[in-house]
């Protein structure tokens, strides 16, 4: 049985394998070369359920997680302070 850290790997190259089919794929449906805001916006959602996956992983060893977006930034932590 596969640990969790290979789970984890496994996951991810499935979430990358399917964006990337996504991504593919809209360049062979109609219309032609345009890649769809909709596959943009799957391949996006994709991306984020792994990193989510690999943030909560971090925190449950005890690492700590920083999100940063423009301005943003969001760290969370195990310290209690």
């Amino acid at each position: 049985m596969a640990s969790k850290g290979q789970t984890d790997k496994y996951i991810f190259w499935v979430c990358l394998g399917i964006a990337a089919a996504l991504f593919i794929g809209s360049f062979f449906c109609p219309p032609m070369g345009e890649i769809h805001p909709s596959v943009l916006k799957a391949g996006g959602i994709l991306v984020a359920m792994q990193a989510l996956g690999i943030a909560g992983q971090n925190l449950y060893n005890g690492k700590d997680v920083t999100f940063n977006h423009g301005d943003t930034e969001v760290k969370i932590s195990n310290e209690d302070e």
